[in-house]
């Protein structure tokens, strides 16, 4: 460990690395718990408008209004959730697996 330590306090190319995989793994972090967050917020959504309204599937458009998303991250997300499916006939919109 003190090898690694003094490669990275005594050259400035470890220290470099160091301070590079530092920020990486802090951006991965970040992205990772944004993702979670928007995946969680869109989810509710669908569970709130199935139970409230007669929809099945709820459109792109409309999840990116309510949950102030942008439509592109709507679709990525939703085609990422394990728990939401895509419709077949009509590829912007979405419903929760049952």
């Amino acid at each position: 460990m003190s090898v690694f330590l003094d490669f990275v306090m005594n050259n400035g190319l470890g220290s470099a690395l160091a301070a590079t995989a530092i920020v990486a793994v802090i951006v991965w972090l970040w992205k990772s718990y944004r993702n979670r967050d928007d995946s969680k917020r869109i989810y509710n959504f669908l569970l709130a408008s199935k139970a409230g309204t007669d929809f099945s599937f709820r459109s792109t458009e409309a999840i990116s209004s309510h949950t102030k998303i942008a439509e592109s991250r709507v679709a990525e997300l939703c085609s990422k959730h394990k728990k939401i499916k895509r419709n077949e006939k009509a590829k912007q919109s979405w419903q929760l697996i049952e």
